[in-house]
């Protein structure tokens, strides 16, 4: 699984998650199978883990994938304003299996200088 990795827009933070669509079917359009829904537990970098929902359209040629349920609850507890950037990526790992992470990037200001920080 390629890295996904997108700043976040008014949109992501207010509403949803918008998935790009191109990396939705090289990743994760398999895991569907038919259907137009799929929870996903995802870790953040303290090692919680978050349940997403992610859902795309069923009609049209456009599937239009986003991860609405358990989203807005992550982006008040990180704290995530537009602008802020997040990866997701996938590992595995011989004893669990495969896992899903999420990691939040903020830009901050440190001794005058702009740094990325990791959440």
């Amino acid at each position: 699984m390629a890295n996904l990795r997108k700043t976040l827009s008014e949109t992501d933070v207010e509403v949803r998650f918008s998935v790009p669509s191109k990396w939705f079917k090289e990743n994760l359009f398999s895991r569907f199978e038919g259907k137009n829904k799929l929870d996903l537990p995802v870790k953040d970098l303290s090692g919680e883990v978050q349940s997403f929902g992610f859902s795309v359209r069923t009609k049209g040629n456009h599937f239009k994938p986003v991860i609405s349920r358990g989203w807005r609850k992550f982006v008040r507890t990180k704290g995530l304003k537009p602008g802020n950037k997040i990866i997701f990526a996938m590992e595995n790992d011989p004893e669990t299996g495969t896992e899903y992470k999420v990691e939040v990037i903020k830009e901050i200001r440190l001794f005058g200088r702009d740094i990325e920080g990791r959440v």
